[in-house]
């Protein structure tokens, strides 16, 4: 791809969602030793156990907000405090399947810090435990698996007001039994956290939230207690994580037709409508040339958002303007994607409320007005493009009251702030 969309820091993203419901509920809760001479923080432990039952993961109490990297830090050593008394003397490996931001799916430069910092813990506080890399050959051995999750949230709950910290969640699973062993929860605050996505994420038409990532997260936060076994459908993709982590891998290291080969190898593994899969499919082929293959991926990627009446696609428009970006190549993707999804709207007789997002940059009322008009602008461009769909959509703005992120950085950090989705409604 001459032009990839993380290159775009003020553009604006959209993100096209079929849903049901609202595309992602705003809202938020992932992770990596901490140097010598770190202050130590009391460690946020389970709530004490009512009537001899462990504790619930809805009793954990996270504390107060601390440095992202004293947060991670704190919660791994509260993680492995609550196995240290049984598992300590096994030589069990450990892998780790990336962590995410549980609002959108996606892999930051943050979360990879928390990856590499709860490594160096594990292999600082638990000797015997070796840490592996998340592939295919290492699940083989059945080991010890560490996921997590970290998200921006408001503590008030308040509609439209910026998070003030960033909720880490980390959970240990023993693949051996797939039972959960130990939970902890943490927060960070919210200037020492970077949710810029990682260049797979920023570059795909997509953002990630579907079958998959939702099992992740049900494993990894308050739906699972210790002792349960993890979301069963989660643990059955595995398999298909391991082999698009390594597609991921290879295309942040600009190996294009590697990760091709790998995200290919991945489809018959995953579920059908793995966004990361299709996605992955996707991108190579459009970066390999392969345009025809490029599109049909797309349709495909078309196809099952409608099918699970949620699809999310990303588009750029300029700051402040109801007008697309221009750079590179994107033109030529955005009518592919518009084409395909008025293609595919039309025939599935569905009926689509369009609505916009902004970031929290700026005044309610102005940001509510952009929304609307971004969403009108998508709107009139899928009906010129099929007229059976003009009777069967309607637009309204949101402003920012649906954050994502919700930091008003304006660049690729909140990106998803600014999007339009699809939603399926009934047709009256």
């Amino acid at each position: 791809m001459s032009s990839t969309l993380s290159g775009h820091r003020r553009g604006l993203v959209v993100t096209a969602c079929l849903a049901v419901a609202a595309c992602a509920s705003p809202g938020p809760s992932a992770v990596v030793s901490v140097p010598a001479g770190t202050p130590a923080v009391a460690s946020a432990a389970p709530a004490p156990s009512t009537q001899g039952r462990a504790a619930l993961a809805s009793d954990l109490v996270p504390p107060a907000p601390v440095r992202f990297e004293d947060a991670v830090s704190r919660a791994g050593d509260g993680l492995l405090d609550q196995v240290a008394p049984t598992l300590a003397a096994a030589h069990r490996p450990l892998i780790i399947d990336p962590l995410i931001d549980a609002n959108t799916g996606a892999q930051t430069v943050s979360t990879a810090r928390m990856g590499v910092k709860l490594a160096a813990i594990v292999q600082s506080r638990l000797p015997n435990w070796k840490v592996e890399p998340f592939t295919r050959r290492s699940l083989d051995d059945a080991p010890m698996l560490l996921i997590g999750t970290l998200t921006p949230v408001n503590v008030e709950r308040a509609v439209d007001t910026p998070p003030d910290a960033f909720r880490v969640w980390l959970t240990l699973i023993d693949l051996r039994t797939g039972q959960v062993v130990a939970k902890q929860i943490d927060r960070a605050t919210v200037d020492s956290v970077n949710p810029e996505p990682l260049k797979y994420y920023s570059d795909s038409p997509t953002w990630h939230k579907d079958k998959t990532v939702l099992g992740y997260i049900n494993s990894c936060q308050v739906n699972t207690n210790v002792g349960d076994p993890a979301d069963p459908g989660y643990l059955s993709r595995l398999p298909a994580e391991a082999t698009v982590n390594e597609a991921n891998m290879a295309y942040s290291d600009g190996k294009v037709a590697e990760a091709h080969q790998l995200y290919e190898q991945a489809r018959p593994l995953a579920d059908e409508g793995d966004l990361r899969v299709l996605n992955g499919l996707y991108l190579t082929n459009w970066q390999l040339g392969n345009r025809d293959a490029a599109r049909k991926a797309f349709d495909k990627l078309v196809d099952s958002g409608l099918e699970q009446k949620r699809l999310p696609l990303k588009l750029l428009f300029q700051p402040g303007k109801t007008a697309f970006n221009q750079v590179g190549d994107l033109p030529e993707q955005y009518r592919i994607w518009l084409s395909s999804l008025a293609q595919e709207g039309s025939q599935s007789s569905v009926c689509i409320k369009v609505v916009g997002h902004t970031s929290r940059t700026g005044s309610a009322r102005l940001n509510e007005a952009l929304s609307r008009q971004r969403a009108e602008v998508v709107m009139r461009m899928l009906a010129q493009d099929k007229r059976a769909l003009a009777g069967r959509m309607t637009a309204t703005g949101m402003g920012s009251k649906e954050a994502l992120i919700g930091l008003g950085t304006d660049d690729l950090r909140d990106a998803l702030d600014r999007r339009v989705e699809f939603r399926v409604v009934d047709c009256i």
